[in-house]
């Protein structure tokens, strides 16, 4: 009890210091422009308390004004963030029209540079079986599609439509181990079937042993068979190996055509 009697007894007089400095110092900024001794010790006694209080307080209100501006330029990062991303958006658009519309014209400028009968088509689905190397396209018999009609883009063969309907068509791929393709090497000319192997490759079987084949040479299509026109790109030789016992050349292929991307494709109708 005695020291809380002690504590208040400091406060009050320290308190009543503070009360009389005040007092003093508005009296004698009144009454005269001069300090007394008495004055400044109390003034000096409790300056540094005023000032940790000034610096308490601006302190305060700096950090207060801070989080303001902090909140405001949050909420301004966070529209311009949106604005940007609605933007990237829409670049994203017009940079995908824009590509479609220069594969359009490839195959466009190749029809009418080679087959006047054709009809740009657009792949809708790839069958995702590992059995089957098929996709659909989204015309069919009301466009003048028929079975057996080739389909090929500008870079070479893709394959030929086995199924029609009134608006879709189904295209068997080079690449499906059910396709064969009578085909020549072109810079030799010599003959031979070029059979689906898997998603990337091709076989090019039944070339005579004895026919000069290396990696590079083009393959094409032959023409006979009456269901590919002559001269078609089929792929290119990427490996030969020659048996000690047998009568053919083993030949891997790669198709011209990356079948695994396929967007837009021409339907040669001039084989009806």
């Amino acid at each position: 009890m005695n020291d809380l009697s002690d504590r208040r007894k400091r406060l009050a007089l320290f308190l009543s210091l503070i009360a009389l400095a005040l007092g003093l110092t508005a009296a004698k900024t009144h009454f005269a422009p001069q300090t007394g001794k008495f004055e400044v010790l109390i003034l000096s006694s409790i300056m540094p308390l005023q000032v940790a209080l000034s610096k308490g307080t601006q302190r305060l209100h700096d950090v207060w004004h801070g989080y303001i501006q902090l909140t405001q330029v949050h909420q301004e990062n966070l529209q311009l963030r949106q604005q940007v991303e609605t933007v990237q958006g829409q670049l994203h658009q017009y940079r995908e029209a824009y590509l479609q519309q220069q594969r359009l014209r490839e195959l466009l400028d190749f029809r009418s540079q080679t087959f006047q009968a054709a009809t740009p088509v657009e792949v809708v689905s790839i069958d995702p079986s590992q059995w089957s190397q098929a996709i659909t396209v989204n015309k069919g018999m009301e466009h003048g599609l028929h079975k057996n009609n080739t389909v090929m883009t500008h870079l070479g063969l893709v394959g030929h439509v086995i199924e029609t309907a009134p608006r879709y068509a189904t295209v068997l791929l080079l690449t499906d181990r059910r396709s064969a393709v009578d085909a020549l090497v072109q810079r030799t000319r010599s003959r031979g079937v070029a059979v689906g192997k898997s998603k990337r490759r091709l076989e090019l079987r039944y070339v005579d042993i004895y026919d000069d084949i290396r990696m590079g040479d083009r393959i094409i299509s032959s023409g006979l068979g009456k269901m590919y026109p002559k001269g078609i790109l089929i792929g290119t030789v990427t490996a030969v190996r020659s048996p000690h016992y047998g009568l053919f050349h083993e030949i891997d292929v790669q198709p011209a055509v990356d079948f695994l991307k396929l967007e837009e494709v021409l339907a040669l109708k001039s084989n009806e």
